[in-house]
């Protein structure tokens, strides 16, 4: 919170190749489009493709003023690496969204955590692992309530290459499918409540 404006800090962790960038560049314009002020930045590790990367979106009812967050509301982490560099940087009763088959997350963090195999939905379900972060988006977007569900994929079909529209929202779709099931289920998410329903 900043003044009585609400600004959540979300960031999207991994390695190049993974389409870290991407999803946050979506979730940034998204943002926007859902009448929201956003802010949007990245970076590379010391190579493009295999390197530590992130990608940080802030998101805020009104003016923005936290330009480089080092704390994060919701954090998304894919690899182990990710999770070694930016676990500890979730504030108490944030959201983390992890990679299962890739992450080990450490246990005395006081985050609300949701697993979710997104490599293994996009290679083994949609036959393209190319879509991993449109998974990923799904749920960080479902679990996560900041955004409504049609400007986000109104925002896909604009910022995915022509022809692969489909394939996209349907990964996306995926992981959106994925994260309303852990907010509702038992225990879905370590501590989370009814809270309120994902936007659509």
């Amino acid at each position: 919170m900043q003044g009585g404006t609400r600004t959540q800090t979300v960031r999207f962790a991994g390695f190049g190749g993974q389409g870290i960038v991407k999803a946050g560049e979506i979730f940034g314009a998204a943002a926007v489009l859902d009448g929201k002020h956003a802010l949007q930045n990245q970076s590379y590790g010391s190579s493009a493709r295999g390197g530590l990367c992130t990608a940080d979106v802030v998101v805020s009812d009104g003016e923005i003023h936290e330009i480089e967050p080092d704390a994060f509301d919701v954090l998304v982490l894919l690899s182990q690496d990710s999770c070694r560099a930016f676990s500890s940087h979730v504030r108490p009763g944030g959201v983390i969204i992890f990679e299962e088959d890739l992450v080990q997350l450490p246990a005395e963090l006081q985050a609300r955590r949701f697993a979710l195999p997104a490599t293994r939905i996009a290679a083994q379900e949609l036959k393209r692992r190319i879509v991993t972060n449109m998974v990923v988006l799904g749920c960080a977007a479902a679990v996560s309530r900041l955004l409504g569900r049609t400007a986000i994929e109104e925002t896909i079909r604009h910022h995915v290459p022509k022809g692969t529209e489909e394939l996209n929202l349907r990964a996306f779709a995926e992981g959106w499918r994925r994260g309303e099931v852990q907010l509702v289920s038992p225990g879905g998410g370590e501590g989370v409540g009814e809270g309120a329903k994902p936007r659509e």
